[in-house]
């Protein structure tokens, strides 16, 4: 968690936000290939069009047809592919990990060591010393606990019962919350693709989950076997 968000803050200071998110999202197809090589889990063409819609549909929500792809700074690049490497292991390591502890167990241990992490790297003396306002650390709790702490708490709870690939699918929709928000609440125009592309990624959720499928190798299947 600690090196993805790095990854991902890197990316952005060298690369458009844009440009970042598309490459973060490839994440999913790093997460499908692993688990269907090392994960026994099934690749079927209906999986395979679920990943192409999404993110098909996350490359038009963030306009990524008005990014220079070939031209993209190198090192921009390289983090952003880092944000997809490190994030796409957060979610193969977590469905692991949630065969034998509960999703708030795991979330847990997550954050522990994340925060250890960042602490070394960046020390919390330099944390306190910045000369915020009340105003900037209410931002930061609120950053901390509905932006970090229930999201990624969701998150495991769709990866303790539909496996890593599907739950990745199915946070592909994040870009597109953040997209109609923005529309909503900041005025920010959405374009004929873009909302095209949310519709992709809509029916990417919709699909995966008509497929109804009872996985025996989700972590809480696995749980509840074991009793």
């Amino acid at each position: 968690m600690a090196a993805g968000n790095c990854c991902y803050l890197a990316a952005i200071s060298k690369i458009s936000t844009g440009a970042a998110i598309l490459l973060q999202y490839l994440a999913p197809i790093f997460i499908a290939v692993y688990a269907w090589r090392f994960m026994d889990e099934r690749m079927g063409l209906m999986k395979i069009i679920d990943l192409c819609l999404a993110l098909g549909g996350c490359f038009l929500v963030v306009g990524g047809y008005n990014i220079d792809l070939l031209n993209l700074n190198r090192s921009g690049l390289i983090w952003g592919l880092g944000a997809a490497a490190t994030f796409a292991f957060y979610c193969v390591y977590s469905e692991y990990n949630l065969r034998g502890y509960s999703p708030w167990t795991t979330l847990c241990h997550t954050l522990i060591a994340a925060s250890i992490t960042l602490n070394l790297t960046l020390g919390p003396s330099r944390l306190l010393t910045m000369g915020w306002d009340t105003k900037s650390w209410v931002l930061i709790f609120y950053s901390a606990s509905m932006g970090t702490l229930v999201p990624f708490g969701i998150f495991a709870y769709g990866i303790d019962n539909l496996r890593a690939t599907r739950a990745a699918i199915i946070s592909t929709f994040e870009p597109i919350a953040a997209g109609l928000i923005a529309y909503l609440w900041l005025g920010e125009r959405l374009e004929g693709l873009q909302i095209l592309g949310g519709f992709g990624v809509l029916l990417a959720v919709v699909f995966i989950q008509k497929e109804r499928e009872r996985d025996l190798l989700a972590p809480a299947m696995i749980k509840k076997r074991n009793g």
